[in-house]
């Protein structure tokens, strides 16, 4: 089918720019094909509100021709006009409250149905997301993320006066944090003098581990990097340590492929796929698998040199401008009607 030769998309770009989701937004937006005039919806209130799907069908209600698009998790509560979103992952089901997967439960999954398409992240989420929700597997599609050019091009580091393994992302329970403190704390790193850093403000319950632990004067919280400055904080890290208990992708596994770091990462959900063979999988809930992932990942040459060559093989399978464009034929084939039997 051909799509129509100009229409418009009706998006919701409000999300957070150091999110996952955001970077979705901006390299989708950013490619976007001549032919589509995107709209943004300009909206307000807070994203994680539960009248968030009547805030969108109130934006959408005058709207009868083009489609609307989410790059982020929520669909309308209705509209005249087909839907795409982009499913990342289930985590506020599965790691938040009984009220987040009662709201998913009995709000969001008859909504996601009457889609005329989903797109996830990877073939991990797509699978989850058909288990849970039912939907005709015809709508739901995989589209992977890519990885910014930034980190490959960047050869510069912040100049950090120690060496360190970096963490980047936020602090919520189900990235595991405490299990990798603890572990550093076993691992021979200290003991090198090489130490960890956390993107994110200083979080007080982890500060008290740290300092139980006797690793508080090499455990340091960076704070939220300006863009410019994230490669920066990449490159000049000895590994990336992301050992999160679920992820609908993992971005920082593929950022840190693209900047030369070695990575490891956790062996459950999504996180296999995305590394291949290219990361050091380890138990996430095994301390001593990641103090020995600590150990190989920061001392052992050999292993290094082989993870970042991996790495720099495996992280060439995610492009953006590629995504981009495989969201934008899902994108066309909805407005021509393509998806919505």
């Amino acid at each position: 089918m051909t799509a129509p030769a100009f229409y418009p998309v009706y998006a919701d770009l409000r999300w957070p720019r150091m999110t996952g989701i955001a970077k979705v937004q901006a390299a989708c937006c950013a490619a976007a094909p001549p032919h589509v005039r995107l709209v943004d919806l300009h909206l307000s209130g807070s994203l994680g509100s539960p009248g968030a799907p009547l805030t969108l069908t109130r934006a959408l209600q005058r709207m009868r021709d083009g489609v609307f698009w989410n790059p982020g998790f929520l669909p309308p509560l209705w509209a005249r006009i087909p839907s795409v979103v982009t499913v990342h992952d289930l985590t506020h089901r599965l790691f938040y409250s009984r009220l987040h997967r009662a709201y998913y439960d009995i709000v969001l999954k008859p909504l996601y149905r009457r889609c005329a398409a989903i797109i996830c992240v990877s073939e991990f989420t797509r699978a989850t997301f058909l288990s849970w929700s039912k939907m005709a597997p015809h709508k739901v599609h995989v589209v992977l993320n890519g990885v910014c050019p930034d980190y490959a091009a960047n050869t510069e580091t912040l100049d950090l006066p120690y060496p360190y393994v970096l963490y980047p992302g936020n602090h919520r329970p189900y990235k595991n944090l405490a299990r990798l403190l603890e572990a550093y704390a076993r691992s021979r790193l200290p003991q090198h003098d090489i130490h960890l850093v956390l993107t994110g403000e200083l979080h007080a319950g982890l500060q008290s581990q740290a300092a139980e632990l006797g690793i508080a004067d090499r455990v340091h919280f960076c704070g939220w990097l300006d863009v410019p400055d994230l490669p920066k904080l990449y490159r000049g890290a000895l590994a990336v340590a992301y050992i999160s208990l679920y992820e609908g992708f993992g971005l920082p596994i593929v950022e840190a492929m693209a900047s030369g770091v070695p990575v490891m990462t956790s062996n459950v959900s999504s996180m296999p796929e995305i590394a291949g063979d290219a990361a050091l999988l380890v138990d996430p809930y095994s301390i001593e698998e990641i103090t020995k992932g600590l150990n190989t990942l920061a001392l052992d040459e050999a292993a290094r040199h082989q993870l970042i060559a991996c790495g720099a093989e495996r992280v060439l399978q995610f492009d953006w401008k590629k995504s981009a464009a495989q969201l934008w034929n899902i994108v066309d084939s909805v407005a021509d009607g393509g998806a919505r039997s």
